[in-house]
């Protein structure tokens, strides 16, 4: 295969881990293939998952003011959430981005506040900065969603990130829904690689929205039977001659094979 099409997890690794194993994986992954497509639904995925947990991590800095406190917040945190998982990769992160510029935050101290805010400017930075790399890592970005505005994260006068939009408009029907609807042999195959007894709740939500599109089409595509095609997508408008490339395999290869496509890993 001589293309890419990039699923949000390898966006996320790049963009949101610096100088580490899998942001050098994943950057070297992509000079592997001739054109790599970045479809905009993993940006909206990307905004609405990772970004937003790295900037829950931001924003428990500025209510807590303390380093301390917030490390006992996210410990606090059900194990096993995607949510501890990702702030926790946050702080890694910053910390890389401390060691990486120390000039940056050296007047800052080594308080307990202190390191709170030096936390907080270097999360902020990154979370900047990451957002407006999203569209340069790729040789390109494809599949526009005109459902969906790409706004840039912003700090409100709260000192709060505010990353609204997060999800499409609510009020029209999902720019992908017709094309969709118009390969229901696609969709078919896709529902029948999730398999039926599965105890996944993400299983359960994607099986159920193939199913409800090949029953019901006629109906509008909204945005909660879009969010739960969820990887269901990559697959399907994975160009044929393109692999989906995602540290998820578990997940996007049997979607990939059930439709005479392939998932690769950086």
């Amino acid at each position: 295969m001589s293309d890419a099409y990039v699923e949000t997890t390898v966006l996320t690794d790049i963009l949101l881990k610096p100088e580490s194993p899998k942001q050098r994986r994943a950057t070297t992954a992509l000079k592997r293939y001739t054109k790599t497509l970045l479809p905009v639904y993993s940006i909206k995925e990307w905004k609405a998952g990772p970004l937003h947990n790295f900037a829950y991590l931001h924003d428990k800095l500025v209510f807590t003011k303390s380093f301390s406190q917030t490390l006992n917040a996210i410990s606090a945190l059900g194990r096993g959430t995607y949510l501890k998982s990702t702030a926790m990769e946050a702080l890694a992160a910053t910390a890389t981005s401390l060691k990486a510029a120390p000039q940056k935050y050296a007047g800052l101290g080594n308080r307990d506040d202190e390191m709170a805010d030096s936390y907080r400017l270097a999360l902020a930075s990154l979370i900047i900065r990451s957002w407006r790399k999203r569209r340069k890592i790729t040789t390109h970005v494809v599949d526009d969603l005109t459902c969906y505005v790409e706004v840039e994260p912003r700090v409100g006068q709260d000192g709060f990130f505010d990353l609204t939009p997060q999800k499409c408009d609510g009020d029209q029907e999902c720019c992908l829904g017709p094309r969709l609807k118009a390969q229901p042999q696609l969709l078919e195959a896709l529902r029948k690689a999730i398999p039926e007894n599965s105890d996944r709740t993400e299983d359960q939500r994607r099986r159920q929205a193939l199913k409800h599109l090949l029953k019901h089409p006629k109906d509008k595509v909204d945005r909660e039977t879009c969010r739960a095609l969820g990887d269901a997508i990559y697959a399907f408008f994975c160009p044929q001659n393109a692999v989906v490339l995602t540290t998820n395999l578990r997940d996007h290869a049997p979607l990939a094979k059930a439709i005479g496509k392939k998932a690769e890993e950086p």
